[in-house]
């Protein structure tokens, strides 16, 4: 679990436990971030999420273990404000004071002891990167939630830090306000090869922007890989079930697909991996269940259609053709899965 690349980590934790009421919150066995890297924290509402980023920046003390910032383990109150002087935060609200938005980067600049005749230009330059430049006098009150958030990392890159902290900063956003400023944000990492350690609950946003997640279950770490690896091969059963995976006995599902052999234990069934069966009755060549649809979701255009077969399957459809064929929970369903895509247990020993 060690950083991705670069010298030394901008970021370090080891064995690292908080607790409350008498139970871990959280616990990090070990993790560190390489210079340059973003690290998504990826976990359910209430997972440690928002705990972890601040512990690792250094605002709320942990119970053991060790956290350092560009090696160093800060002794006392002095030492961890001069090491967060080469960070910064970003929170989901932008936390903007009652001045303008150029003044709100300007102060931000004035802490980090940028001299007085340089912080115009600088403040002002950060806010056109951030595609605010005409709102310079504007004041908070008057802006959109996703201009108020772009003056909020405007503030955080102006101050040039090693590492950013982004605390769920785009979850009070609308969808189109959100896409647009995370592929913005994604932008600006890579030209600043500024690292970031980033919680969010968004798979898409994790894929986008994260070198590497970190999986948060009951404020345990409980795997951190590549999105690739990641999805290609969860941990167990637990983060599979976070993915939006079916989690499925193989031996059942074996019988299900009519295959053979195979090792014991779990699959995890991707969305991607179960086709609802059109009108029609095509199926593709892969032989098809007969089952009941038991629940819809939606959001953003994508439909997830939770499909009982014998066992749970779910399978993406666009929202366009659940309304179209009128797919709700209690009307017959045939679907079909390709085996390919499942992700079965490994042979023992492999």
């Amino acid at each position: 679990m060690s950083a991705a690349r670069g010298d030394q980590a901008v970021l370090t934790l080891a064995d690292v436990h908080i607790r409350r009421g008498g139970r871990d919150v959280l616990r990090v066995p070990d993790l560190t971030l390489a210079p340059g890297e973003t690290v998504a924290v990826l976990g359910a509402n209430g997972a440690g999420k928002s705990t972890l980023l601040l512990a690792s920046a250094l605002l709320l003390p942990v119970d053991g273990g060790r956290v350092a910032l560009f090696g160093e383990r800060a002794r006392n109150a002095r030492d961890a404000v001069r090491l967060r002087r080469s960070t910064s935060t970003v929170f989901q609200e932008p936390g903007l004071l009652d001045m303008t938005a150029r003044r709100n980067v300007e102060l931000a600049l004035g802490l980090h002891a940028v001299p007085r005749s340089e912080r115009r230009a600088r403040a002002e330059a950060w806010l056109g990167r951030l595609g605010v430049g005409r709102l310079g006098d504007a004041r908070p009150h008057t802006l959109s939630g996703g201009e108020a958030q772009r003056v909020s990392l405007a503030r955080a890159f102006a101050v040039g830090p090693r590492l950013i902290f982004l605390d769920e900063p785009f979850s009070a956003l609308d969808p189109a306000s959100r896409a647009r400023l995370v592929g913005d944000l994604a932008a600006l990492l890579a030209s600043e090869g500024t690292a970031a350690l980033m919680a969010t609950h968004d798979l898409g946003e994790a894929r986008l922007l994260a070198d590497r997640v970190v999986v948060l279950i009951d404020g345990l770490v409980t795997q951190i890989a590549t999105p690739h690896e990641l999805f290609a091969r969860p941990a167990n059963a637990d983060v599979a079930d976070f993915l939006g995976y079916a989690v499925v006995e193989a031996a059942l599902l074996r019988s299900l697909l009519a295959l053979d052999g195979g090792a014991p234990g779990y699959a995890f069934v991707p969305p991607t991996a179960v086709r609802v069966a059109d009108p029609a009755g095509a199926t593709h060549g892969i032989r098809p269940l007969d089952g009941r649809i038991v629940a819809v979701l939606g959001a953003a255009g994508v439909g997830r259609v939770i499909c009982d077969v014998g066992a749970p399957l779910a399978a993406e459809v666009p929202i366009e053709r659940i309304r179209d064929e009128g797919l709700r929970a209690g009307e017959a369903v045939r679907v079909t899965v390709d085996a390919e895509r499942v992700i079965w247990p490994l042979v023992a020993g492999r």
